[in-house]
């Protein structure tokens, strides 16, 4: 008799294939999209706390069971994107289930003097009226992606960086998108196969190493790991960028939206004077509003404001290890978890000084201070990102490259001059 555990969770990833996506995959996916459409409308609050279970088993399910990489250990980083994506599911159906008040979306109106669309501070329907269920259902294609909340009323002090898509037609913002997607792509090919190239005897493959090299001098092995850190961090934010550009397109071409719906995603991280800048807006804010609902504000009831950064950070450890523990080759917790613990504690310190000096951490120290502490903590979780073979994974099939194809383009272009 097979037990209900082995029913939930296989032992053994099965290969993606028109029928285990429908019996892995879509049971979790429609689960978040109805919960998306109950959160907008009243009443619901008993039906989504019922259905909250049954969407984390599903979830969990589809995370540890689809094989997105066809068994071939290059491609064992979609599996990794996979089990990111359903943890990201599952802290999302948590806050809506207990949301306190039915998500409201703003009201699209047209600026013609900029010919393009920006938000207005109205929402869809009056607070007294409950959302037509035909505009919820549209609504939670827009709710399903759209984790910082533009334009709706639940992201409450969330900062965006400042942009001019308002000011561009739409055709004029697909274009720049699109060159951004050309751009981001080429950036994390280059600094991808950097951090790999650097490090062949030790990190440069999937079979996984270390960045500390054993066979250099002290000073030459943490200089050439925080090398491979900082490439690494940059590889982190250009694929973020990459991905986040191909949903801009997607949502503006196919579900009409506008560019004022798909701001920056960064505002210059690398500028940071302050940890409490970093994290707190410089850096992307897609999983603020989960991390407080589910991570921070619980800790806070507990301990407080201290309890509440810590359980931000907790929180965003738990998503990077069940990330790394889809390489199936260990999640080390300890160090995954660290990282995002002395991120905590760092800001915690931020906060003693400013209350000791009265003076705000900032400024070349604030600079210099932000890049030490997270560059040093960051190398130990970048050490196991490597020993899973995460840093080792060629995201791109060699002959098609970004930087080969432009490699090659540039030698066609020159030989004709």
């Amino acid at each position: 008799m097979v037990s209900l555990s082995r029913l939930l969770v296989p032992q053994e990833r099965v290969a993606l294939s028109a029928s285990t996506f429908s019996t892995f995959f879509l049971p979790a996916f429609v689960l978040y999209f109805a919960m998306g459409v109950l959160v907008q409308r009243k009443r619901t609050a008993m039906i989504r706390v019922a259905l909250l279970p049954v969407t984390l088993l599903c979830a969990c399910r589809a995370g540890s069971s689809l094989d997105f990489s066809f068994g071939i250990p290059n491609y064992r980083y979609l599996n990794h994107g996979l089990a990111l994506a359903m943890f990201t599911l599952s802290m999302r159906s948590t806050a809506w289930a207990f949301a306190k008040k039915p998500y409201k979306r703003n009201t699209l109106q047209p600026n013609k003097a900029s010919n393009s669309d920006t938000l207005s501070s109205s929402t869809n329907d009056q607070l007294t009226n409950d959302t037509p269920l035909s505009t919820a259902l549209w609504n939670a294609w827009d709710l399903s992606v759209n984790l910082r909340g533009i334009g709706w009323d639940w992201s409450q002090g969330l900062r965006i960086p400042n942009s001019n898509h308002g000011k561009k037609s739409t055709l004029e913002f697909l274009l720049s998108a699109l060159a951004k997607l050309l751009f981001y792509a080429l950036a994390f090919d280059a600094t991808s196969g950097a951090a790999r190239e650097l490090s062949l005897g030790t990190s440069g493959s999937v079979e996984g190493g270390t960045i500390f090299d054993a066979s250099l001098s002290p000073l030459s092995r943490y200089t050439q790991s925080a090398v491979i850190t900082i490439l690494s961090g940059f590889t982190a934010y250009f694929v973020i960028e990459l991905v986040y550009q191909i949903h801009t397109i997607e949502f503006v071409l196919l579900f009409r939206q506008v560019p004022s719906q798909w701001p920056p995603l960064f505002d210059a991280p690398w500028l940071s004077t302050s940890l409490a800048s970093l994290w707190g807006h410089k850096w992307h804010q897609l999983f603020r509003e989960c991390f407080i609902s589910v991570g921070a504000r619980p800790l806070s009831y507990l301990l407080g404001r201290t309890g509440g950064v810590i359980g931000a950070f907790l929180i965003s450890g738990a998503l990077h290890y069940f990330g790394l523990k889809a390489m199936e080759r260990g999640g080390h917790p300890v160090v995954v978890f660290g990282f995002f613990i002395m991120q905590a504690i760092g800001l915690i310190l931020e906060g003693m000084w400013k209350r000791c000096t009265g003076v705000r951490v900032n400024g070349c120290l604030g600079l210099l201070w932000t890049w030490v502490w997270v560059v040093f903590w960051a190398s130990f979780m970048v050490d196991a990102w490597v020993r899973v073979g995460l840093v080792g994974s060629k995201f791109f099939p060699d002959d098609y490259r970004p930087t080969v194809l432009l490699a090659h383009f540039l030698k066609r272009y020159l030989n004709l001059l």
